[in-house]
């Protein structure tokens, strides 16, 4: 905060020295690029919003950005507002947010840092804080996140390996200079980079993953250094965006550059390879000009403690994200009709969705409508739900009031469908197999919610676990070592409630009985092993050797728990014994 006022009475008392231009109860401050392209009179914003050139690119409640396609060339206008009291007690104590983000900028230019260039920044002509907008230069660059989810994986195999290698090599050299230049970014995600990378000469291809362009194979750089050699006219350039709040300093010591690493770390800990992620980490390490200490115990050390700090924080981003399930945001609505109200994901169909609130009931007698389950409890229907695409399969599930005092207990804790939904969701942002929720909504008699409605999607090509066990044991096994390393408990992992994707992949169902943000110790975990082994006792098909094989492949796929395999073995046995003996003196059929 006191860094923030100094920042405030600076830019009270301190001229910028740059050309300044009044227009339309705004002031602008330009470079010299912004006067050349904006003239004298300053960007007409107002002429842009009202003709159309004014595209928008991203919105949300606190800033729009634009794109304008001018004669000279595509700028991006930032527009950032304030969006509550948190924003508005920052636009108090502290310079504008586009003014933070200009200057930022132009401090990494003149380091020599690749960053967007500003053009210019504009406030409102007063002495109260109110909105402010940044022009920046356009690049023939994309999002780095878009390039990874949707570029990427439109190339061939061989392509994908050989991009994959020149990114993680380029990106961390890119992460090492801006380390040794004193620059840590507060929230470092690929969201807030831009990629360009060009693409190979129509004739050229991939051979062992080398480009091979114009009969020649061209070395780039430090990308041969971690083994892979391309194509130097397809070299990745990356340009930091978002800059208003990062720090800038001394070069950062090891534990700095350890946190910051942990934040980038996040997204690419569930998504990338932990051989990929070592490709990275070791051209970062060389790539260190500033950092002493470059030998290999030091440095497989310090990949240890990236990688523990990263899974903490996710640990902490998880636990705080939870209750968003439950309120209205960008992914979320609050939705109702009549007696029915509940929430929705925001891309649902409302013409679905209207249709089903109307009557939902309904919708299991609809002739589209294949019935999976009709008990007592609860009712379970695939139903057809339109979209632009075409139709696309749904599940409908029901679940019935099985006492008078259920709505009352409905309305004191969360019901079952409730339950299902936000651990549907959570451990989708867990990165864990689960089909997504789509829509939770109750039936609310006297204002009490009585039956529950949860819509999710179909898990595709689905087939029972015990369709294909063996071909199944260590991608189960890696999933639940997963499940409970990301502090998720499933008390009622049974068979039944593991379905194969596409016959192999393992997917988890029917979450009433999960827990999140619960540290497992082995006796915990043990016993949730032994109730999904309490599914195969009876089962002559299961042998030693697949239970062996299994609980091995749970072992060896995180670190070390502390206690060798015969111990896990007799734990679980002697907990699926009781369970077995158990389930026999009440009268149950184990799932």
């Amino acid at each position: 905060m006191i860094a923030d006022l100094l920042k405030k009475f600076a830019a009270l008392t301190r001229p910028s020295g740059l050309p300044t231009v009044r227009s339309n109860g705004r002031i602008w401050h330009l470079t010299e690029a912004g006067v050349e392209l904006f003239g004298p009179a300053g960007p007409p914003i107002e002429r842009w919003m009202s003709d159309g050139t004014a595209v928008v690119v991203k919105t949300n409640p606190s800033r729009t950005v634009y794109r304008v396609d001018l004669p000279a060339g595509p700028v991006f206008l930032k527009h950032c507002r304030i969006s509550g009291p948190r924003s508005l007690g920052r636009e108090i104590i502290r310079p504008p947010k586009a003014r933070l983000e200009f200057d930022n900028a132009r401090e990494l230019l003149s380091r020599g840092l690749p960053v967007v260039e500003p053009l210019a920044w504009g406030a409102s002509d007063s002495v109260w804080p109110g909105e402010s907008f940044l022009i920046t230069r356009g690049l023939a660059a994309v999002p780095f996140l878009d390039y990874l989810e949707r570029t990427l994986p439109t190339l061939s195999p061989a392509a994908q390996r050989a991009a994959r290698r020149r990114l993680a090599a380029h990106l961390a050299s890119f992460f090492a200079r801006l380390h040794d230049a004193g620059v840590a970014h507060p929230d470092p995600h690929p969201g807030n980079l831009l990629v360009e990378v060009p693409e190979a000469s129509p004739g050229s291809e991939v051979i062992r993953g080398s480009v091979v362009s114009c009969g020649s194979v061209v070395s780039c750089g430090s990308a041969v250094s971690c083994g892979s050699v391309a194509c130097s006219a397809c070299v990745p350039r990356f340009v930091l965006i978002d800059v208003h709040d990062i720090r800038l300093g001394r070069p950062l010591n090891w534990a700095e550059s350890r946190d910051n690493l942990a934040l980038f770390n996040r997204w690419f800990q569930l998504r990338a390879s932990r051989p990929e992620r070592c490709r990275f980490w070791r051209a970062y390490r060389r790539s260190r000009v500033t950092l002493p200490g470059s030998d290999a115990a030091r440095v497989r050390t310090e990949a240890k403690e990236v990688e523990r700090q990263t899974h903490a924080r996710n640990l902490r981003l998880w636990a705080g994200r939870e209750s968003r399930w439950l309120g209205t945001g960008r992914s979320i609505r609050r939705i109702g009709c009549g007696p029915f109200r509940g929430l929705a994901v925001c891309d649902l169909p409302e013409d679905f969705l209207t249709g089903l609130l109307a009557d939902p009931d309904a919708a299991f007698s609809r002739p589209d409508a294949r019935g999976l389950k009709d008990c007592p409890t609860a009712r379970v229907a695939v139903i057809e739900m339109p979209t632009p695409a075409g139709p696309v399969p749904v599940v409908l599930k029901r679940v019935n009031l099985r006492s008078f005092l259920d709505p009352l207990r409905n309305l004191l804790r969360r019901s079952q469908v409730l339950r299902s939904w936000v651990n549907g969701h959570a451990l989708r942002d867990r990165w864990l197999p689960t089909p997504r929720p789509l829509a939770v909504f109750h039936r609310f008699r006297h204002g009490l919610p009585a039956e529950g409605y949860l819509l999710t999607e179909l898990v595709p090509r689905a087939c029972p676990l015990r369709a294909n066990l063996r071909a199944a044991i260590v991608p189960l096994a890696r999933m639940l070592r997963a499940l409970h390393d990301r502090d998720v408990s499933h008390r009622d992992l049974k068979a039944p409630n593991i379905l194969l994707a596409h016959g192999t992949d393992p997917v988890l169902i029917d979450l009433v009985g999960v827990r999140t943000r619960v540290r497992l110790g082995v006796a915990r975990r043990a016993k949730e092993l032994a109730r999904l082994n309490a599914s195969f006792v009876a089962d002559p098909g299961v042998s030693r050797t697949d239970r062996l094989r299994f609980l091995l492949a749970y072992l060896r796929a995180g670190p070390g728990l502390g206690v060798g395999w015969k111990s896990w073995w007799d734990m679980i046995s002697r907990a699926t014994t009781a369970k077995v003996a158990r389930n026999r003196r009440l009268g149950r059929v184990l799932g």
